[in-house]
């Protein structure tokens, strides 16, 4: 089976490298997703080709506006690299144009059955389907939708901005008629890419990693929360359910970046029991939840986006054995159930309550933890995730 993927990645060892020129943070939970389905595929009996282009911001946020075709490596796999002109309007045609005449030329110079693999709703991928379901209708694609556009997500609250980003997403999700088949991450996602009789499988996430062969400290009593600082997933509702804790040897640890970091600061200051990191390297990341007790995810199951969504992190959070601890969000399928501590209620002290019942139970929530990590590891993980995906695409034939 020959199989390409294109993707939208980079080196988790060059991270530091690309945050010397950005402005902006990278996107660690796409990246780690793409990284582990990479891996998935490399044990599979197929003859993977990569494509891929670096995700970093428009000029002048990322400090390089000119970006060349050259040979990349990923995972020590060697793969394609695409360039690209780094500026507003120019920098998703120049992609799709130097992505579509590599693609073109591996279809040429590929003997037997094809098939294309492309990482999200992503204008330029969608754009090469079109023209792959004209030009070589026997090549079988299918994209990988890690989430959804316009009212099915989240919206900017800046009205020009909202109408901008609702239009564009109203055209991701046209043309995701070109495409013969979908990988989602929750079920729901089917009806709003309107698949109708195509073929899709549900990969909720990846867990990537064994659990820990030991039992984690039960000793430590912090919260972590890594992910985006944004409103909408609920960071200010933690920030006020922690104020309410009393007891002054809980400590809630806060990663990432947003348009409520200002607020995680302040709190920072206010708090000596809250320490902000910013954003930071995913081993950094790991690093901080083997040393915490509970990881928690404060995004409420509220807005039409919960169905469609599978927060990246409860998979990462679930792998490292620890307490996890969230909303009951409708993307969540049933079988998850068993392993996660869930918040009954919308409120800080709802929230509150939840952190504290966990800690006032510590070993039970680490033999849960412990059932969470075995579950993800065994069921969850790169080959499983990436058998489904083959699976799919070999019912096409």
């Amino acid at each position: 089976m020959n199989l390409l993927f294109l993707t939208l990645q980079y080196d988790f060892e060059k991270e530091k490298e690309y945050m010397k020129k950005s402005k902006v943070a990278m996107q660690g939970a796409a990246n780690a997703f793409q990284t582990n389905l990479i891996s998935g595929f490399k044990g599979q009996p197929v003859n993977l080709t990569v494509m891929n282009t670096l995700p970093l911001a428009t000029f002048p946020k990322y400090r390089q506006f000119i970006m060349k075709t050259k040979k990349g490596s990923l995972l020590g796999f060697n793969n394609t690299e695409i360039g690209y002109i780094n500026l507003p309007f120019l920098k998703q045609q120049t992609r799709y144009s130097n992505y579509k005449k590599q693609v073109v030329k591996w279809i040429k110079n590929t003997p037997g059955e094809k098939y294309i693999v492309a990482y999200s709703l992503y204008l330029p991928f969608e754009k090469i389907f079109k023209y792959l379901s004209r030009k070589y209708p026997d090549v079988k694609t299918c994209i990988i939708c890690p989430d959804l556009p316009c009212e099915y997500g989240i919206l900017p609250k800046n009205k020009i901005k909202a109408r901008l980003q609702y239009n564009y997403g109203k055209k991701l999700l046209q043309y995701a008629k070109y495409s013969n088949s979908f990988a989602v991450l929750t079920e729901q996602m089917k009806e709003p890419l309107k698949i109708g009789n195509r073929k899709f499988t549900v990969i909720e996430g990846i867990a990537n990693g064994c659990a820990p062969s030991s039992a984690p400290n039960s000793q430590s009593k912090v919260v972590l929360y890594t992910g985006t600082l944004n409103k909408p997933f609920g960071i200010l509702n933690l920030l006020n359910a922690f104020s309410k804790i009393e007891d002054k040897d809980i400590e809630l640890w806060i990663c990432g970046g947003g348009n409520s970091k200002t607020q995680v600061e302040a709190a920072a200051q206010k708090d000596s029991r809250i320490k902000f990191f910013g954003y930071v390297s995913k081993d950094t990341v790991l690093k901080l939840q083997q040393e915490a007790f509970i990881l928690i995810n404060p995004r409420q199951n509220e807005g039409e986006y919960t169905k469609y969504s599978f927060p990246s992190k409860t998979m990462e959070y679930m792998l490292s054995a620890k307490p996890v601890l969230m909303y009951k969000l409708d993307g969540i399928p049933s079988e998850y159930y068993q392993y996660l501590n869930f918040i009954e209620g919308n409120t800080a002290d709802d929230m509150k309550n939840a952190i504290l019942e966990i800690f006032s139970e510590p070993k039970k929530a680490l033999q849960k933890a412990e059932k969470a990590a075995h579950f993800v590891s065994k069921n969850k993980n790169s080959a499983v995730q990436a058998k489904k995906i083959i699976d799919l695409m070999l019912k096409m034939e």
